[in-house]
């Protein structure tokens, strides 16, 4: 048996940032859904992912080996957490899907295990099933028979994780074995997919999308037109036999005329042309994007000051003042003079404007407060 996959994100139409993450190579697939403040559902979300990626590199043997990783990366998380002010609480759901090696006396299997409501779907036979359980209030309220499946798809308080990586010390990961069976395929996905597309949809574009990556597009796409209010991950994997792969046609080739060479030449150039313009583009987009708090100088008289740009340079892209504040590090408190030196970074230039505001405004009453005392 063979394994083929796709996989897609996308931001959604509401939020500003992706604080999904996801991972799909041969011997791992997985889903995060970060949670937290300021830049911290990502960094959550993305240490789960290394972490799978990292424990994916020695080998998954059994469910238990998956879930010893899993355990690991809720490790790291939680200690991460107690770092910089921003990661406090940041926490992340994730859902994994793990091949295991093939043994004597066993069928191939495949290994599900989840914590938080990132979910597994399993399509068989034309037929779509749930694999995980979701660790959410809605979840235990749908349990307990207190609501039912349509009311659960709009509860307020359907968003409420009751169990997630990086929270606690330690974690509850739930996990399933299941035998490796041609034709199945599995969608992992976050919760930004099934709080716009219901399991009628998703089985519809399952059973209409014959190839992975088609659905996984389509998933997200679909997400997207019901509202997108969320951040939308999918990952569809399917189990096909070897046998059935359609290998590619070869043609054979003809020696190349020199006109045919230099065109391919003059054409091979202008595609290198073309990709490294694309490249410096979007590397200048990232490395001029969003705004930090810092000192513009490394003295007592530095000015206080609002950069446009990454905290680091990125090629010959540097950052630049957009705002000064017109006070120096002398006149702010060590203590707060210390954050600042960390560059909090902001999404906006008056979201980071009105933090340096506030600092000028502090500033300014202390030395009202010292000339009315002289």
């Amino acid at each position: 048996m063979k394994l083929v996959w796709g996989a897609a994100s996308h931001v959604g139409m509401l939020r500003q940032q992706n604080e999904d993450a996801f991972i799909a190579e041969a011997n791992v697939f997985a889903v995060a859904d970060g949670m937290g403040g300021h830049n911290a559902g990502e960094v959550a979300s993305a240490l789960a992912i290394a972490g799978l990626q990292q424990a994916a590199n020695v080998g998954f043997i059994s469910a238990a080996s998956l879930v010893t990783a899993i355990n690991g990366a809720n490790e790291t998380i939680h200690q991460a957490s107690g770092g910089p002010t921003e990661h406090r609480g940041m926490g992340t759901t994730l859902t994994a899907l793990v091949p295991l090696p093939d043994t004597d006396g066993e069928p191939p299997r495949v290994v599900v295990a989840n914590v938080g409501d990132s979910r597994a779907y399993l399509w068989r036979d034309n037929e779509l099933k749930q694999v995980s359980a979701d660790h959410s209030y809605v979840q235990e309220l749908l349990s307990e028979g207190l609501i039912t499946a349509a009311e659960a798809r709009t509860h307020p308080r359907r968003n409420i994780v009751t169990r997630a990586l990086g929270i606690e010390g330690d974690v509850n990961a739930d996990s399933w074995v299941l035998p490796m069976v041609v034709g199945d395929r599995y969608v992992l996905c976050s919760d930004g997919l099934v709080d716009e597309v219901d399991d009628d949809q998703i089985a519809l574009i399952l059973r209409s999308q014959v190839h992975p990556q088609g659905a996984a597009n389509q998933l997200v796409q679909v997400a997207n037109d019901n509202g997108g209010r969320d951040n939308i991950t999918v990952v569809v994997v399917d189990i096909i036999d070897e046998i059935s792969v359609v290998a590619p046609v070869v043609e054979p080739q003809t020696p190349s005329t020199p006109r045919q060479f230099r065109v391919r030449l003059v054409v091979a150039a202008a595609v290198i042309i073309v990709m490294t313009a694309g490249t410096i583009t979007a590397v200048g987009s990232y490395a001029r994007g969003g705004y930090f708090v810092g000192f513009d100088g490394r003295g007592d008289d530095a000015q206080l000051v609002v950069f446009k740009g990454r905290t680091r340079q990125i090629l010959w892209f540097n950052p630049t003042v957009q705002f000064d504040s017109g006070v120096q590090r002398q006149n702010v408190f060590p203590a707060l003079a210390d954050d600042i030196d960390d560059t909090p970074s902001y999404e906006s230039l008056e979201k980071a404007t009105a933090y340096v505001s506030s600092i000028r405004g502090v500033v300014d009453e202390q030395n009202s407060t010292e000339k009315t005392s002289g």
